[in-house]
């Protein structure tokens, strides 16, 4: 018996005489043809070493493949109207056939004669319909939703038939009896198709058998009406079969617990005083549900010959789980520290994922010698060729984990609500009740900032620009899940006990519930990139390059992650490559240290500077790190709301220097904002590292002294490191600007790179470009013409509303 579509979902046989008083007419309900002795476990399975006895034959299909008419002058024992139009016919034995052999051959004798559906093989395992009942197929639903009742058309219990009775009514020809001739053994694909008895018709799956519908403990406790309500996570609040012994047979205290990792086929409690007797096998035993059923598990079988299949049903009930996602080509899950309350990305490893199969189904394999199917652990090879998919079908995409309410970047809403949001692809692990924001006024955005303002009192910030980089680096911890991408931040000062880490530690505080991953900054290319890898795969909140003795060196893997939304690379230890998202802030800190070369349009400075020999033994009033981690979701509310009266403003943008590369939601979330509310912009520092590049000034001095030598001839590196050693101070002087000298000496090789790699940069209004001199390569400097401007066509004034903002105020214009 099962409710619904009868062909979704696994089922067993129960016995009749515990099950028939209390089958529910909105389910299903099936008979079998034969009886079976129960197996060792007490299961039944239709299966020939189980078999009994063949009690009655089913035609079925009758009215439809097989005309009525075909049975005239034979009374079958009932007739069922099972989907309209379409019959059930039995004819019950006047003695059961104990011999399943000759019960075969009276079914095959009565299809060969097109008296039943050629499908309908199979009396030992054969299941037909009963009357009160219904056909669940969606097909046979009618227009008001409701499944076709099945109808007892007739009824003879009395008619009943020997064998020989039916053979000579039904003019059948019998298949002589007797050893058969010698053929070959079915294969074992065959035996498995042919042992498949979970499914009702066939329409089975031969490799995944998806679990039912309903709890079948569940489905059993209410078809004997012992079934109460739900009670959550699990619960479910029963009457006790056993409540005629409670005192005065009070009808309390009973709970069934359904399955989980540790208690495989679920528990039952009685808090009565006989909860040590009754457990959850007595309250099987009593349901008539096997062990299997209690699971309510799919069933994964090991077919050979289908490792595809397998391994597809295997990602299939992984996803159903509802706890594993697919990351950059890994398997992942999302973990909770449970200290800190920070959640992160877990890849699963080949052992893991097993564990995790195992859990996720039952699964069997073909025993030849049982001749039946049994339970197993999920094959390594099928869990090693899953855990090493690059795409998958079923698990669904994660884009990484959020702390706190994110703005969607599909549609730009704010997404208040904790769990997996399938258009963002992001999992959101956060209390939404903790971040309550106010309706977005102006005056709401101010009491907020004034709010944020208030935790950097005690900072000694260098200029009110560098203030503004500060609350900049706070709005970018709370909003970075929403940024593709945004610039690292630097804490500069020029003692130690400045407030850098503290500054640091305070930003890293908006970004999540746990303190920064701090590491320390890499010194090569290669372990720049084994470090942000292995960092990147769990998706932190905050990276802090601390207390760094070194610049921002712009190793390859360092200028990645600040402008490029994903990285890829091996895995360090695994034979296999990841992609990893990149959305986590980047902070560092140091005295006299920061950005150089092509990190100085990356990294956000913020110069702190306390003006005294000793910093360290200043004294401090304020804990602003503890008040943000003490209530962190007002804190983090604030700048929601600023940027939400920003957005309610009309999303007013500041007629400010354009920034490339954080020009788009970086500047939208974490620039205009503050702009509006009257601070100075906070990418100054930013714009001025990009305006004075050390390394783009010295490169002028080597411009300018090469064409004063030269002029625009052409020149080899050799002859120019003669000529500047030997009359040209000057240029000698401006080569070795940069790391180019050894013991003293030019380094002609060194030289020649450094040319290479800054040729046709302009500087200055000059640029090295490539020629050749005497069949060699050769370097020459000319002035930089700007290339030709195609003609724009026209277009409307725009009314775009911007501000023009300094550190004073805010002035509104129209473009």
């Amino acid at each position: 018996s099962k409710s619904g579509d009868p062909g979704l979902g696994g089922w067993s046989a129960r016995r009749a005489d515990q099950v028939a008083a209390t089958l529910s007419a909105a389910n299903n309900n099936f008979i079998g043809c034969a009886s079976f002795y129960p197996g060792d476990d007490g299961s039944f399975k239709a299966r020939k070493a189980q078999f009994a006895a063949c009690h009655f034959l089913m035609l079925d299909d009758l009215g439809t493949k097989v005309p009525l008419e075909r049975l005239a002058g034979f009374e079958l024992s009932w007739l069922i109207e099972t989907s309209p139009g379409n019959h059930q016919g039995g004819i019950i034995l006047d003695e059961p056939m104990t011999d399943g052999s000759a019960a075969v051959r009276l079914l095959n004798a009565v299809i060969d004669s097109g008296l039943c559906d050629a499908g309908a093989t199979g009396p030992l395992s054969r299941w037909a319909r009963l009357p009160v009942a219904i056909n669940g197929k969606p097909k046979y639903v009618d227009e008001a939703g409701a499944p076709f009742q099945c109808r007892l058309l007739e009824w003879r219990p009395d008619a009943r038939y020997t064998p020989q009775e039916i053979v000579d009514r039904l003019q059948l020809e019998l298949a002589p009896a007797g050893r058969p001739k010698k053929t070959a053994r079915p294969s074992a694909r065959v035996a498995q198709v042919d042992n498949i008895s979970r499914s009702i018709g066939n329409d089975a799956d031969d490799v995944l058998t998806p679990r039912a519908a309903e709890n079948p403990v569940v489905a059993a406790l209410k078809a004997r009406g012992l079934y109460k309500t739900p009670l959550g996570s699990g619960k479910h609040d029963m009457t006790c079969p056993w409540v005629q012994e409670h005192t005065d047979a009070l009808d309390t205290g009973a709970a069934y617990f359904e399955p989980d990792e540790f208690y495989s086929v679920g528990g039952f409690c009685c808090q009565h005083a006989h909860r040590d007797k009754y457990r959850i096998r007595a309250l099987l035993e009593f349901l008539g549900v096997c062990n299997a059923e209690a699971r309510h598990k799919p069933v994964i079988r090991v077919v050979a010959g289908d490792l595809h299949r397998v391994v597809d049903a295997a990602e299939k009930e992984l996803a159903n789980r509802g706890r594993h996602y697919q990351a950059g080509g890994l398997i992942v899950s999302v973990s909770t520290d449970p200290t800190s309350g920070d959640p992160s990305i877990v890849p699963t490893s080949a052992p893991a994922l097993t564990l995790e199969l195992s859990v996720a189904a039952t699964w069997e394999k073909y025993d030849e010698r049982a001749k039946d199917w049994v339970r197993c652990d999920p094959p390594t090879r099928h869990a090693a060729i899953l855990y090493d998919a690059q795409s998958f079908r079923y698990l669904p995409p994660l884009a990484g984990v959020a702390r706190q309410p994110y703005f969607r970047e599909s549609d730009g809403e704010l997404i208040t609500q904790a769990g997996y949001d399938k258009t963002a692809q992001r999992f959101g692990v956060f209390d939404a009740r903790q971040f309550v924001i106010p309706d977005p006024t102006p005056d709401a955005a101010r009491s907020a900032l004034a709010l944020l303002e208030d935790l950097l009192t005690e900072f000694h910030f260098v200029a009110a620009s560098d203030k503004a980089a500060a609350l900049s680096a706070i709005f970018t911890a709370v909003v970075r899940p929403s940024l593709p991408h945004a610039p690292g931040f630097h804490a500069r000062a020029p003692v130690f006990g400045s407030g850098k880490t503290y500054l640091c530690e305070l930003i890293g505080a908006f970004a999540g519930p746990a303190g920064n991953a701090k590491v320390s900054y890499p010194t090569t290319s290669e372990e720049a990139t084994k470090a942000i890898l292995s960092l990147l795969l769990t998706n932190p909140a905050v990276i802090e390059f601390d207390d760094m003795d070194t610049d921002w060196i712009p190793h390859g893997t360092i200028k990645r992650m600040l402008t490029a939304e994903q990285i890829t690379d091996r895995i360090l230890g695994v034979s296999k490559t990841a992609t990893v998202s990149t959305r986590t802030l980047f902070l560092g800190s140091g005295n006299n240290v920061g950005p150089i070369r092509d990190l100085l349009r990356r990294v956000l400075t913020i110069h702190i500077d306390p003006r005294c020999a000793t910093p360290a033994t200043m004294t401090y009033k304020g804990f602003p790190v503890d008040k943000v981690r003490q209530r962190r979701g007002i804190y983090v509310a604030a700048v929601l709301t600023i940027i939400q009266a920003w957005r309610k403003a009309g999303s007013p943008r500041a007629d400010v220097e354009s920034i490339v590369t954080f020009g788009g939601a970086w500047s939208d979330y974490c620039r205009y904002p503050l702009m509006w509310l009257g601070h100075p912009d906070p990418a100054t520092s930013l714009l001025e590292q990009v305006r004075h590049d050390p390394d783009g000034d010295s490169l002028a001095g080597l411009l300018t002294e090469w064409q004063r030598a030269f002029g625009s001839t052409p020149t080899t590196v050799r002859k120019a490191v003669e000529m500047a050693a030997r009359e040209r101070s000057d240029l000698l002087d401006a080569m070795r600007e940069f790391p180019v000298e050894e013991r003293g000496e030019i380094n002609r090789s060194k030289l020649g790179w450094l040319l290479k790699k800054n040729a046709n940069r302009i500087v200055s209004g000059l640029e090295f470009q490539k020629s050749e001199a005497d069949g060699r390569t050769a370097w020459r400097v000319v002035a930089a013409n700007p290339p030709p401007l195609t003609p724009l066509p026209p277009f409307p004034a725009s009314t775009t509303k911007t501000v023009a903002a300094n550190a004073a105020n805010v002035v509104m214009r129209e473009v």
